[in-house]
């Protein structure tokens, strides 16, 4: 009888570690990296620049509770985007601005100019990068 009892606690307890690391394991995982984020980035953002061939980009961002990114987006461009004349810099607006907010990091492209991929930093910078074509380069925008 004591060695059934012995038997008996010893597959308890490793049915216990087993049902304990478990729970821990379940607890412990976080949400998929394509869920929305708990953050909203809507609003007017400015990044000076220079990125991808824009300067003084500001962007109109509207955040759904599902995570997408939608807006505007004016800039100065240089004669390398192909919308601008080969003498010199030309003004962009009313493009069009599409994207997610996950909480892996935050998303959007601008229409004919670039993608933006980064993450927002304290509610009021979004830190990432411009990308386009070939070229991506380090960019900061700051909520106005």
């Amino acid at each position: 009888m004591i060695r059934r009892f012995a038997t008996k606690s010893g597959v308890l307890r490793t049915l216990g570690i087993a049902v304990l690391a478990g729970a821990i394991a379940t607890i412990g995982c976080g949400p998929e990296l394509n869920s929305p984020a708990s953050t909203d980035v809507s609003g007017t953002w400015f990044a000076a620049g220079p990125a991808a061939v824009l300067t003084n980009v500001t962007v109109v961002l509207a955040q759904t509770s599902g995570g997408t990114i939608t807006g505007t987006y004016t800039a100065t461009g240089t004669p390398n985007l192909q919308f601008c004349p080969l003498s010199g810099p030309c003004a962009i607006s009313g493009i069009i601005i599409n994207g997610t907010n996950t909480v892996f990091q935050v998303f959007f492209e601008l229409q004919d100019a670039g993608q933006f991929t980064g993450q927002l930093n304290g509610g009021n910078i979004l830190k990432g990068a411009m990308s386009r074509v070939d070229a991506t380069e380090p960019i900061q925008f700051t909520k106005s």
